[in-house]
């Protein structure tokens, strides 16, 4: 079977109190792919941690974070 490889790249700017993310991609990866790959990334860092309870409270973090995301109106605002 032939190898695929994804590569997904966020960069992160911080100014004036705010974070400015950039996704980049293959040109010919969709959404869905892109979101995988980024989840997949989260996923393998809320399993790094050492023990379940860790694990837990990363998720939990992770999902208040997402949630505060949404429900900022200025979040994703700009999203092209």
């Amino acid at each position: 079977m032939e190898e695929i490889k994804l590569s997904v790249i966020v960069d992160v700017e911080f100014r004036d109190n705010r974070f400015f993310y950039n996704i980049r991609a293959k040109s010919d990866m969709n959404m869905d792919e892109i979101i995988s790959v980024l989840c997949g990334g989260i996923a393998l860092g809320i399993r790094s941690r050492e023990t379940p309870e860790l694990q837990g409270q990363t998720l939990r973090s992770v999902i208040k974070h997402l949630e505060s995301e949404f429900i900022n109106t200025d979040s994703f605002s700009d999203t092209k």
